[in-house]
């Protein structure tokens, strides 16, 4: 998997992020910030807001 999906509750939506040119192998979520952070086999990790 290269995306994640992202679900809007409020408008009982999803979205998907097209967020690696390669497979995804984690991803964490700060419970301070709400920040996510994806990381992947291409060699990159991102930080999204």
């Amino acid at each position: 998997m290269r995306s994640w999906e992202l679900w809007n509750m409020a408008e009982n939506k999803s979205m998907t992020v097209q967020a690696h040119d390669d497979i995804i192998a984690a991803l964490a979520q700060s419970s301070v910030t709400g920040m996510v952070t994806s990381a992947s086999h291409d060699r990159s990790i991102k930080l999204w807001k």
